[in-house]
């Protein structure tokens, strides 16, 4: 991967952390990917997500945060579980780093419904977003 992520890039999706940490956002509007279509039958439907999720992955790949990497031999590594599980790792990601996690999870999601939503639920997008938010101010000093 080498692509440059400037200030622009970078408050792109920083500019989604108020939307995000805001008391009344709701990332889902229902708790399965499954509706009951009979006594003992069900449909997949998928997770529906608030507007502002799409609106956030549109910006993202916009600004050109999405990359093509072998992410599913990275989400395997010592980095990414680290990135994944260790809050203090993503306080300290570099912007590349991010752009990983990022392209792991839209590729993953596209699997299988739910990988947006245990980013959400982790809280590692809200450390995504953070990071971001704090390259984008040094990157503007």
């Amino acid at each position: 991967m080498s692509a440059t992520y400037g200030p622009a890039a970078l408050k792109a999706i920083a500019d989604f952390l108020p939307i995000f940490e805001a008391p009344e956002f709701k990332f889902s509007h229902n708790d399965s990917p499954l509706r009951q279509t009979g006594e003992q039958s069900f449909e997949v439907v998928g997770y529906t997500y608030d507007p502002q999720v799409y609106a956030f992955w549109d910006a993202a790949e916009d600004a050109g945060w999405l990359q093509p990497f072998d992410w599913m031999s990275w989400s395997d590594t010592d980095e990414a579980i680290a990135l994944r599980y260790q809050p203090d790792a993503i306080s300290q990601a570099t912007p590349e780093q991010l752009s990983r996690l990022l392209t792991m999870f839209v590729r993953a999601e596209r699997f299988g419904d739910g990988a947006w939503l245990s980013l959400w639920q982790s809280g590692v997008l809200i450390g995504i977003l953070r990071r971001a938010a704090i390259l984008a101010e040094e990157g503007e000093q």
